[in-house]
């Protein structure tokens, strides 16, 4: 999950959102809202050469970062509905509406989900020297003491603040919030101990979990993910309304034909599934590779934008705070 930046005015998206273009005949452009070097550029990267083959075009992948996704989530909006423009993009570009004012679109008004293609857990983690390995354990410390015990984050309004302040609201604790600018330093602090607890996305905290740097506590999927067969959800621990991802999607501008978009979710789905990608995906991304059907990831997120904003609602949080 992703820092959330400061929030974003209207008048910053516009003039980005007002100069999208029609693709150049013969290209398809894949806007990546993220800095070049990223996991969803990888991704995109990684998908390139099938996509090519299967749509008979150029694919152009584009680089537009900055405003917590949002600055190339503008760009798709304003552009032709004719599957030449795509957005591939990340979980902070679903939870950036609750979070960011003045957003100069509607993610289900102005957008047509086509489909996830990879997703992990989050997981809290701590740090092998404090005594808590579950989650039962865990919350039996932070209510012996709370308002001490600490845990480290991307930012605030970042998925892994979200999901520990859904945990504690749930769970019926206190923890004390360490937001970071960025996974290197929370990871940086959580394996040296300078924080009790960090949160990030399975992927991000499997090298150190492997390593024995960091001791994976509780994982926010709906089922184990594979490489952490022995730490429970805390589904099974009794949290039965608590399931958080790190997830990757591509998305088109409102309107795009359903043809179209039925024929790039097929070949999304087979880029996807070629062997090599999907090896690649599942063993070097560490992430689950679902592959819903548009409407399936449309539902998905209808269902997930109520739960996330009673959270933050519930807890007060505001980026910049």
């Amino acid at each position: 999950m992703l820092t959330r930046r400061s929030i974003v005015a209207a008048g910053i998206l516009a003039p980005v959102a007002a100069r999208a273009q029609s693709t150049p005949s013969g290209m398809v452009r894949i806007v990546n809202p993220f800095p070049a070097g990223g996991t969803s550029d990888a991704m995109a990267r990684l998908l390139q050469p099938i996509l090519q083959q299967r749509l008979g075009a150029t694919i152009l992948i584009e680089n537009r970062p900055g405003a917590s996704a949002s600055i190339g989530a503008a760009v798709v909006a304003k552009s032709p509905p004719d599957g030449t423009t795509w957005l591939l993009t990340s979980d902070t570009f679903v939870v950036s509406t609750l979070l960011l004012n003045n957003l100069p679109y509607d993610v289900l008004k102005d957008f047509e989900p086509v489909t996830m293609i990879g997703r992990g857990p989050m997981v809290l983690c701590a740090h092998p020297s404090r005594p808590y390995r579950t989650l039962p354990e865990l919350i039996a410390a932070a209510k012996a003491r709370p308002d001490v015990l600490t845990y480290g984050t991307t930012g605030i309004g970042s998925n892994g603040h979200l999901t520990v302040a859904a945990l504690c609201q749930l769970a019926g604790i206190k923890l004390v919030h360490v937001p970071y600018r960025g996974a290197a330093p929370v990871l940086n602090d959580g394996t040296a101990g300078h924080v009790d607890m960090v949160i990030s996305s399975s992927a991000t905290v499997a090298p150190q979990v492997e390593a024995g740097q960091l001791r994976a506590v509780v994982q926010f999927g709906e089922k184990r993910a594979s490489f952490l067969p022995d730490t429970a959800t805390a589904i099974e621990n009794g949290i039965p309304s608590l399931h958080a991802y790190s997830w990757f999607g591509f998305f088109g501008p409102a309107g795009t034909p359903k043809p179209i978009l039925d024929k790039f979710y097929r070949d999304v789905a087979a880029a996807v599934r070629d062997e090599t990608n999907y090896n690649t995906l599942v063993n070097k991304f560490r992430v689950e590779v679902p592959l819903p059907a548009p409407g399936e990831l449309r539902q998905m997120i209808v269902e997930e934008l109520p739960f996330w904003a009673k959270i933050i609602r519930d807890n007060n949080i505001k980026i910049g705070s």
